[in-house]
């Protein structure tokens, strides 16, 4: 006869075992397992069982987990829920299973480049780490993905493969929010195809746009508000230089006297090498433009005393190395005239005449792409050294899209700088114009949808506002996150270069970095607001325009705040933003209601509007733009002749610069054949002189 006490030490243990023996309490376990606590009624219907002729035998089934505690009634929900033991049960029968069963090998191929026999632990511990998923949770979503991976007959699956699985079933059970952290960053296989045909001659821009593209999807889904995302994708709104939104500031208007003063440059070739090296090496922690203010009175120290030509050879491998080896935008400006009593006046003015000089010779052979030239323009004197500048930069104008004209003789342009995208620094908000314009830039940029807010505000202006204030929230706080990023990436050391010091100044300082709400298709939103068109009265446009700058110029000031939210609004060119959000209002409300430019395929929002040199009424809009928009404005002068004189444009620079048009260049087109090296004026789909489609389209926009 037993011994009455091992018998007893075995009575849990029988009790478990008995518990089990039957197949429809295992159901019921695996049922809690996957749906969590469920009720008397929720369990027999989930089984199928008949309320009535089934109830006796689910209650006595029921009875034998609960006597063997592996299950337990909710005394509040009235539900029955799974113990530890119940858990560990489930675990042992699935081992069992595999064990009698034995169940296909799977092979999985890994993110890591090696095959590995699939493990459901593997998910469930992904869903742990990556998404936050509570563990029951996790576990049971990982035995439901083993049970469809198990039904695909596959050679071997992939990470990708088992990571959609996951997400399919984290939708099917509404549980979203996992699903939106455990999405995986990257292209396929077409879009890398893609990219690959897009880019046949620069293989690092396939890379880039690789990278950009993994480091967007990465920012939409992990970094900003669901509702900021949205209002990205949906078209109110577009983020400039995501892929690099949460790793560089966009722009930086360079000081080189601080770098200078630490390599301390006996000569001008010196001086030309260490600016080079700057440049190269911002280039890396810099989305955008580099801006090298005042170029030629910085190095004029460097050239007393040395003869023309050999300034000029020097200068010319200067831009050679910034055309061929800076692939980041590069811009120089140069004051045109500089005070009498002003130190190295002489050596200041040979520079840009020297510099301009070579850069129409070069450009000759191939049109240089970088750097871009902006004319400082303070007087308009005649018979002067300024007058003899003016020419040669309209003469470069004439035949390059290069040159820019930065208005400086209104007293609030004194002390403003401008770059080649048309942003602009001004002296607003210290009050001190080193610390204002020099050694910072521009965090980034956020552009607004105006003609979207005009379609939802169906000609209702004050709804036109309200909803103007909304997407001005949303960019707001988009540029707020951004400016957080950054100084994460700086403390972390992220951008060792730009963030160096010396005698304890760190060198960018992104504080005083502007954060810029771009207005697109302001023309356009006044068109459908007034339900009229392009060419009717100006008066009434002029009026509305106002309004909604100085809404938004209102809003900017109001949320400006110091010492680091320095916000402004701005109206400058951004050939991505006005094609997509374009395309995305056409789909959206067609091509009747969308007043857009361009064709059918390609609709696009005027970014930059083409002025006539002479409409006065245009112009007049114009300068009020430019008034309103401190953040950056940039006039695009249409010019009609083929081929224009230097001496026709600088008639016109004369009549702009008494406009108080702040910032402007002339829109002339151009095509470059690569085959035979010629540059003909206009959009060409082939060479007009060789036929070949090995062309270059060159344009300010």
């Amino acid at each position: 006869m037993r011994n009455p006490k091992i018998r007893s030490l075995h009575k849990p243990g029988v009790r478990v075992l008995k518990a089990i023996s039957a197949q429809i309490r295992i159901q019921i376990l695996n049922l809690m397992l996957e749906q969590g606590p469920l009720s008397y009624t929720e369990i027999m219907n989930a089984l199928k069982l008949d309320a009535t002729h089934d109830a006796g035998r689910f209650a006595y089934h029921l009875k034998s987990l609960l006597k063997a505690d592996l299950i337990e009634p909710h005394v509040d929900t009235k539900k029955y829920r799974l113990t530890d033991l119940g858990r560990r049960i489930i675990e042992i029968t699935d081992e069992i299973e595999d064990q009698t069963y034995k169940r296909r090998k799977m092979l999985v191929r890994t993110s890591r480049l090696t095959i590995d026999e699939f493990d459901r632990n593997r998910i469930t511990q992904s869903l742990i780490t990556e998404a936050n998923v509570p563990t029951d949770l996790a576990q049971k979503i990982a035995r439901e993905a083993e049970k469809r991976l198990q039904q695909f007959k596959t050679k071997y699956l992939t990470a990708p493969l088992i990571r959609e699985i996951v997400n399919t079933i984290l939708l099917e059970k509404h549980y979203e929010e996992y699903r939106h952290k455990l999405t995986r960053l990257g292209l396929p296989v077409h879009e890398v195809n893609r990219l690959m045909n897009t880019f046949e001659s620069n293989v690092e821009a396939i890379h880039k746009a690789a990278g950009d593209a993994v480091m967007e999807e990465y920012t939409l889904l992990n970094v900003l508000p669901r509702n900021t995302a949205d209002a990205h994708l949906t078209g109110n709104i577009h983020l400039h230089n995501l892929g690099t939104w949460i790793l560089k500031p966009n722009e930086i208007t360079h000081n080189f006297s601080y770098f200078f003063q630490i390599y301390k440059p006996k000569s001008l070739e010196a001086a030309l090498n260490a600016t080079t090296n700057v440049i190269r090496n911002s280039a890396t922690e810099i989305a955008g433009q580099q801006t090298l203010d005042n170029f030629n009175t910085l190095l004029a120290p460097y050239v007393e005393n040395i003869d023309p030509s050999k300034i000029k050879d020097l200068l010319r491998i200067f831009i050679k190395n910034l055309n061929q080896t800076i692939k980041t935008p590069t811009t120089i400006s140069l004051e045109s005239s500089g005070e009498k009593n002003a130190p190295n006046v002489k050596e200041t003015q040979l520079i840009s005449h020297l510099l301009l000089e070579l850069i129409t010779e070069e450009n000759v052979a191939s049109p240089l792409q970088n750097p871009n030239i902006i004319i400082k323009i303070r007087e308009m004197r005649k018979r002067s050294e300024t007058e003899k500048l003016l020419y040669l930069a309209h003469k470069l104008a004439a035949t390059s899209t290069l040159v820019y004209f930065a208005n400086m003789c209104p007293e609030h342009q004194k002390n403003a700088n401008y770059t080649a995208s048309g942003l602009r620094l001004a002296d607003e908000w210290h009050q001190d114009w080193e610390l204002d314009t020099q050694r910072t830039g521009n965090l980034d940029i956020t552009t607004i949808n105006l003609p979207r807010i005009s379609f939802d505000s169906k000609g209702n202006e004050d709804k036109f506002l309200e909803l103007l204030d909304d997407q001005l929230r949303i960019a707001t706080q988009a540029l707020e996150i951004k400016y957080k990023m950054i100084s994460k990436q700086v403390k972390a050391d992220l951008l060792p270069f730009l963030t160096q010091k010396a005698n304890d100044d760190r060198y960018f300082r992104l504080e005083n970095s502007t954060r810029t709400i771009v207005s697109l298709g302001l023309s356009q939103a006044v068109q459908t607001l007034m339900n009229m068109e392009e060419t009717e009265d100006y008066g009434k446009t002029f009026i509305l325009s106002e309004k909604i700058l100085k809404h938004i110029y209102a809003y900017t000031k109001k949320h400006s705040k110091k010492p680091t939210t320095r916000l402004n609004a701005a109206i400058i060119p951004n050939e991505d933003a006005a094609y997509r959000l374009a395309k995305l209002d056409v789909e959206k409300y067609g091509r009747g209601i969308v007043k857009a430019k361009g064709t059918k395929e390609k609709p696009y929002y005027e970014s930059a509007k083409i002025l006539p040199a002479s409409g006065e009424e245009q112009l007049s809009l114009e300068e009020r733009i430019h008034q309103l928009t401190p953040g950056g404005h940039l006039a695009l002068i249409e010019i009609k002749e083929e081929q224009p004189l230097a001496e026709e444009l600088l008639t016109n620079t004369t009549r702009l610069i008494d406009r108080n048009i702040g910032f402007f260049a002339y829109n002339l087109t151009f095509t470059y054949c690569s085959r035979c090296k010629i540059t003909s004026h206009d959009i060409h789909l082939k060479c007009p002189n060789c036929s070949s489609t090995n062309i270059r389209t060159l344009t300010h926009i």
